[in-house]
């Protein structure tokens, strides 16, 4: 059930009345306390005036109240000056908070606060308030009694898939996704099944009272012993359980049993949540991928890009292993800031090249984008065909995986990516016959979303600086 009301803004004098309209839409609400998120609501309004723009008469702000079951939701849409809000996602943030107020203070008032870049609409901020009851607004009743987060985690399984799970965990993304989600076999119960008993995907389930409200999976990789971590989502009525982090926890363990060399995942850049996430299970960031992420994707029915937004890859290696190879003179200073990161030792290769061909090109519909993999030297004729044939298939981005171990003569391909205008993404661990490989990137749409990019450590800032200034260079 989704109810909203949306008040659009033109002169600061209309505050109080967005804030009276907020009082009666809350006489409607069983949330027995929602002081708190008023006074949140207030702060922000004042701010996004003040600094969103120059002249009184440029106001122009739209703000809408989306009433969930079990949540209430406050979008602040502006179309007024830009604004960098990655400071406010960063690492360090709960110790900056606490002793400061403007948007700083919203943290200690509502249960999450949310930056969106909307591109050409501008951006979004977003207060979210989570309720003691769930309940259905038009009928003004009880929809559910909340549950009690120690009884669940008493009550809770996680176990590895079943037959029979399948059913649930469409339901499951339908909930959290609507039909955004791009992985789209996830919404065909029997094709989730046969893909776990082709062990092409292992789910992980949680289950409380026999109703499944929970999934994480490990995708088997098709080019090397490695598995991707994704799917993963709980039923909202039990979030902020620790309900992900214990199935994440039971994916690691599968993830050793069944031998994989490492596991990553492709957090999204739209929220620093899943980052967050990844960081705690002792995950080493190494890339940032661009436009991974369609414009179509949606979290929860709500969240969603204006354009292609981005994913920050990170790695936990089962088998750390000290490398040798080529490291391009341009990235070699921050791809060995990543080994450092694994724990890894990286000396001089004296490989061979592999018997494999130079150049190979594939493509992903689902995500509209295509890849060359580099495994050898080769004539820049050749790479510049499989270029343009990707370009002209109207793809949003293209990357460049170069193997690190092979290529003794690596700065000169570096160079001639580097003039067709790829730059820096980031490093990729045991991605193609468990050998490493250095990512570049092209963005061939105008729906690619960099400046919008969230990134929650203090590594991951630092790279996300790196990439640009790439960027930029190779565009000169």
């Amino acid at each position: 059930m989704l109810d909203s009301i949306e008040i659009k803004i033109s002169n600061k004098v209309y505050i109080p009345f967005v804030l009276s309209a907020f009082d009666q839409l809350r006489t409607r609400l069983f949330q027995t306390n929602l002081e708190p998120v008023k006074e949140a609501l207030q702060i922000l309004l004042n701010n996004v005036i003040e600094h969103a723009f120059e002249q009184p008469y440029e106001i122009d702000l739209r703000v809408r109240f989306l009433v969930q079951s079990c949540e209430l939701r406050i979008d602040v849409e502006d179309n007024g000056l830009p604004f960098d809000f990655t400071p406010y996602l960063s690492q360090e943030i709960t110790q900056k908070y606490e002793h400061q107020a403007g948007l700083y203070r919203i943290y200690q008032l509502v249960d999450r606060f949310e930056y969106e870049h909307l591109g050409k609409n501008g951006k979004r901020l977003s207060l979210i308030q989570y309720f003691n009851l769930c309940y259905d607004l038009k009928s003004n009743s009880v929809s559910s009694e909340p549950y009690d987060k120690d009884e669940v985690l008493r009550g809770i399984t996680i176990r590895r898939f079943q037959k029979g799970d399948g059913d649930g965990i469409a339901k499951l993304i339908y909930r959290n996704y609507n039909f955004s989600y791009y992985k789209d076999i996830f919404y065909i119960p029997h094709k989730v099944r046969e893909a776990n008993l082709d062990k092409s995907v292992t789910s992980i389930v949680a289950y409380y009272k026999h109703e499944l409200i929970g999934h994480f999976a490990l995708v088997r990789s098709k080019h090397s012993n490695i598995a991707e971590i994704g799917i993963a989502t709980v039923d909202p009525r039990f979030k902020r359980m620790g309900i992900m982090n214990l199935m994440f926890d039971e994916l690691i363990i599968t993830a050793k049993k069944e031998e994989f060399k490492a596991i990553y995942g492709e957090a999204l850049t739209m929220h620093p949540f899943s980052q967050k996430a990844n960081l705690r299970h002792g995950m080493v960031e190494s890339a940032i991928c661009l436009g991974l992420v369609p414009e179509t994707m949606e979290i929860e029915k709500n969240i969603k890009s204006a354009q292609r937004s981005g994913a920050m890859i990170a790695y936990l290696l089962f088998d750390p292993t000290n490398r040798q190879l080529h490291l391009p003179t341009r990235y070699k200073e921050e791809l060995l800031k990543v080994y450092q990161r694994a724990g890894l030792k990286v000396t001089a290769s004296h490989n061979s090249a592999p018997q494999r061909k130079a150049l190979d090109s594939r493509t992903n519909p689902m995500l509209n984008s295509g890849t060359i993999v580099i495994e050898d030297a080769f004539e820049l004729h050749d790479f510049t065909q499989r270029f343009e044939s990707l370009r002209h298939q109207k793809l949003d981005m293209i990357f460049a995986d170069i193997n690190l171990h092979h290529i003794k003569n690596i700065d000169t391909i570096i160079q001639a990516l580097n003039g067709l205008s790829f730059f820096y993404s980031g490093l990729l661990f045991e991605y193609y016959y468990n050998e490493d490989y250095l990512r570049m990137q092209y963005i061939n749409s105008l729906d690619i979303d960099m400046e919008g990019i969230i990134c929650y450590s203090d590594d991951a800032n630092a790279m996300i600086d790196f990439i640009r200034e790439d960027y930029k260079s190779v565009l000169l």
